[in-house]
């Protein structure tokens, strides 16, 4: 009995990496709601870590040599935080609460939908927060303006409100989603690996991140100098559409497709 416990429970032994890549993939291809999500995650990692590593570097240079308010800045970020976390998460446990009352799949799935619209606007809200506080723009905009240090400070800290927020909200229901259409769904090897897939997504995505921050901080620090150039200009347009139509593209074709 004791030496066949172990062929009993070989199928729960965590797969190799080139096992759990095959999986992920095998996730995007079956699962349409998880494909579109994911496309949705991808270019929101790409666009929004290009932007931190642009705007992020000559936002607080600019806010530390002209405006004098880099440690307002650095402040409002570590006691803003706090708060936007502890209200987000209330507001999405309660919501995450009613909605497992249903016992409607479809209805679940809809008011997620819903759900996700919302977080896209907001996040659509803090990209364009975090677009003003880019030099260039920032000073073309309010450079005329006697209190355009305090603004700084504000738009920075509504691009937190709007983003952090939106990210909160996001990261449980679409951990909703994909756990119904996954974990619970009808395919058995998938459904028997959901942690598997999902901790691979994160940490693909936690490396894409690293990769286009330093990317962009990269090019930020060669082009410093000229923040108008047409290279940077164009790094930081992209990151910003990229984020923008990120999160609308699940919602969307929900709309057009899936929820035919």
């Amino acid at each position: 009995m004791d030496k066949e416990q172990p062929t009993a429970h070989a199928d729960h032994v965590t797969p190799p990496l080139p096992q759990k890549i095959k999986l992920y993939i095998s996730a995007l291809r079956s699962v349409p709601f998880y494909r579109y999500g994911e496309i949705g995650n991808i270019c929101y990692t790409i666009g929004k870590n290009i932007l931190d590593g642009v705007i992020l570097y000559t936002m607080f240079s600019m806010a530390e040599r002209e405006l004098k308010v880099a440690a307002v800045l650095g402040i409002v970020v570590k006691y803003a935080y706090p708060g936007i976390t502890m209200i987000s998460s209330t507001y999405t446990s309660e919501f995450i609460d009613h909605l497992e009352a249903l016992r409607d799949i479809k209805m679940q799935i809809a008011r997620l939908i819903r759900v996700q619209l919302g977080i896209a606007t907001g996040q659509s809200l803090g990209a364009v927060c975090l677009l003003l506080c880019f030099p260039p723009i920032f000073t073309y905009f309010f450079a005329g303006l006697s209190f355009k240090a305090h603004l700084l400070v504000a738009i920075y800290l509504l691009h937190h409100i709007c983003d952090g927020s939106a990210q909160i909200i996001e990261g449980r229901t679409w951990f909703k989603i994909i756990e119904i259409k996954i974990r619970r769904g009808d395919n058995e090897k998938l459904s028997r690996n959901f942690w598997v897939i999902y901790t691979l997504a994160q940490n693909f995505q936690l490396l894409l991140g690293q990769l286009f921050i330093w990317s962009a901080l990269g090019i930020t620090t060669e082009l410093a100098p000229a923040l108008t150039s047409p290279l940077l200009s164009s790094v930081v347009y992209f990151g910003f559409f990229a984020v923008v139509i990120s999160k609308f593209i699940l919602p969307v074709t929900y709309k057009l497709k899936l929820c035919a």
